[in-house]
């Protein structure tokens, strides 16, 4: 009889405890669900950000190389953004480095840049190499060298008028003419080159 209250009694004891032990869960979970609550309030009002706002002002420097091999550089002071928000702007940029002053992206651009489009011109150099040009051929300002023409062979197969126009130098104002002249010339490429001088 005894064993008998006694296994009652510790089983009264357990189910009690379990008992207490899932009302606490159930308390616990409701006050992380309030937490949680308030924090995505608190998100809401600052604009749902995930992280602080960077106090001190950040330098954001946008490095770009387009396919005429021009470089160029932008620099940005940015003040009340996040890291999160900075990078969700510039997707598809590469990161060189972030710092707590200073973020540096890089981005290859799938066109020439807008100084080629400007003044480039496609000429000749001395040495007979295709070159790209700020300015006409007759100024040497080079910006990007291809590779070795065979003059003879395409003064053969040329007309006489495009023939000079490469001399002189050709215009380009946007990738389509940049490609189409590299393809033009790209058949009197001298074969023995050991590659592109960009």
């Amino acid at each position: 009889m005894k064993r008998l209250f006694l296994m009652v009694s510790v089983g009264a004891l357990l189910t009690s405890g379990l008992i207490y032990a899932k009302l606490y869960d159930q308390r616990v979970a409701e006050q992380e669900q309030k937490a949680n609550s308030q924090a995505a309030a608190v998100q809401a009002e600052n604009g749902d950000q995930a992280e602080p706002a960077l106090a001190n002002p950040l330098e954001l420097v946008l490095r770009r190389t387009y396919l005429c091999g021009v470089k160029t550089e932008e620099q940005k002071e940015l003040t009340g953004e996040t890291m999160e928000q900075v990078l969700a702007k510039h997707r598809g940029w590469e990161i060189v480095s972030v710092a707590s002053e200073q973020v540096i992206l890089h981005k290859m651009e799938n066109d020439i840049a807008p100084s080629c489009k400007e003044n480039g011109y496609f000429g000749l150099s001395e040495d007979g190499v295709l070159t790209l040009f700020n300015g006409l051929p007759s100024e040497q300002k080079v910006i990007q060298t291809f590779y070795p023409i065979n003059t003879e062979r395409m003064e053969v197969s040329l007309p006489k008028e495009e023939v000079e126009l490469l001399k002189q130098g050709i215009r380009v104002r946007d990738l389509a003419e940049y490609n189409s002249i590299l393809s033009t010339y790209g058949d009197f490429q001298i074969e023995s080159s050991t590659g592109s001088g960009h």
